[in-house]
């Protein structure tokens, strides 16, 4: 199967382009980067309903991580609360 030819931009339209974005983006300074490490996880046994796994596992790949990012925030909303 042939591929379709790469239509080249012109240079009006590559200037325009460029001006749009603003010429050049500023590169991070990586010596000043913070990394924060994430902490370490502890594996526990836990009882969800079955509806709440097959939702959070539809997501695919990463599940168990997006189901701890939805405690975090929930505990973080509620600090200071107690």
């Amino acid at each position: 199967m042939a591929r379709a030819a790469k239509k080249k931009q012109p240079a009006k339209a590559k200037a325009k382009a460029k001006a749009k974005t603003g010429a050049r983006q500023k590169q991070p300074d990586w010596n000043a980067l913070k990394v924060d490490w994430p902490q370490a996880k502890q594996a526990i046994s836990l009882r969800i309903d079955q509806d709440v796994l097959e939702w959070f596992r539809g997501g695919g790949a990463g599940y168990q991580t997006r189901m701890n990012a939805v405690l975090r925030a929930f505990v973080e909303s509620q600090r200071g609360k107690r």
